[in-house]
């Protein structure tokens, strides 16, 4: 056999000339996923949903980096209804669809759930014509004027005392990183031990597709952290779970699973607060204060676009000046 081979050509290949025998996805997301498009009532859009799949999995002809199996099944449900709806209109191939079918879709839609079409919609037809299933891709030139509201503080009297509020080490450790320096949730469950730096102070958060951001932590969120682990060690000597934050669950699971976003969820309900209401209050009081965009980019990572609107929300006065984008 030739080393230059690919293996994903070769998978998709037999793939679409139906002679691989499927394998049974073993996580449930995927498993949903592909029994919802072996539902869809052409062929023709099955098959298309199928490859969708492949591709963000990352298994199409072309290597990719894979979508989390959430996202696919997310991605799979919000086009269910569409491909449905066009197949009742007598559409058969996903090649005849044009960018006015696309728009007709997303016409009686608004908010979330117009762009939660709009993305899907996007991914799938990019993918498809990836993967050489379609000519042209009609969703390429479909914008979505959608407006989205600015950022604002919390009241003051929600942030009093925040802290006091819990007593677990991990609680606490938590409520910093988001109240101070303003981690995603997401973040959180990803974090991992060899993330914190403690000799310079300082946190890596990693981000998929992106650079890495730095975060400088101060004294007193250092012994925040050290408390948790003082915890951590104490409860679970022998735990190998490599993320910084665990559950009595995770910890001795020899996997070394991530907390999941449930778990964040409760600590900040325990604090009476939303996590994203939280990390938006951060970042615009750091826009009250330094009324520029690239301050808020160095210390949040922000994208230049997102730290503008902070700026502008914080500053209203500066609209149609130099900061406005």
């Amino acid at each position: 056999m030739r080393t230059t081979l690919h293996g994903p050509r070769v998978v998709n290949y037999l793939r679409l000339r139906g002679l691989l025998e499927a394998q049974q996805p073993s996580d449930p997301c995927i498993a949903r996923a592909r029994q919802h498009a072996s539902t869809v009532s052409h062929p023709a859009f099955a098959a298309a949903l199928h490859a969708f799949i492949d591709v963000l999995l990352g298994q199409g002809s072309t290597s990719s980096r894979p979508r989390s199996p959430k996202t696919v099944e997310n991605y799979v449900v919000a086009v269910l209804p569409t491909l449905e709806a066009w197949t009742a209109d007598g559409l058969t191939d996903p090649r005849q669809i044009t960018k006015k079918h696309i728009e007709a879709a997303l016409d009686p839609l608004t908010g979330d759930q117009a762009r939660r079409l709009h993305t899907s919609l996007r991914s799938l037809f990019r993918a498809l014509k990836r993967e050489r299933l379609i000519f042209r891709d009609p969703a390429r030139g479909v914008s979505l004027t959608v407006s989205r509201p600015l950022p604002a503080a919390l009241p003051s009297d929600r942030l009093a005392g925040l802290l006091n509020k819990v007593d677990d080490p991990c609680d606490r450790r938590m409520a910093a990183l988001v109240a101070v320096y303003s981690l995603l949730p997401g973040q959180l469950v990803r974090l991992l031990w060899t993330d914190l730096d403690r000799s310079k102070g300082r946190l890596r958060l990693r981000r998929p597709g992106r650079m890495d951001h730095l975060v400088y932590l101060d004294a007193f969120t250092l012994r925040l952290a050290t408390a948790w682990e003082l915890q951590r060690r104490r409860r679970w000597p022998d735990s190998s779970n490599p993320h910084f934050f665990v559950t009595r669950n995770t910890a001795v699971d020899d996997s070394g699973p991530p907390i999941s976003a449930g778990v964040v969820q409760k600590t900040f309900e325990r604090l009476g607060l939303r996590a994203d209401a939280l990390r938006v209050d951060r970042i615009y009081d750091e826009a009250r204060h330094s009324a520029g965009p690239v301050r808020l980019m160095e210390l949040f990572g922000l994208s230049h676009l997102a730290a503008t609107r902070y700026v502008l929300s914080a500053h209203p006065e500066k609209k149609n000046g130099p900061v406005a984008p």
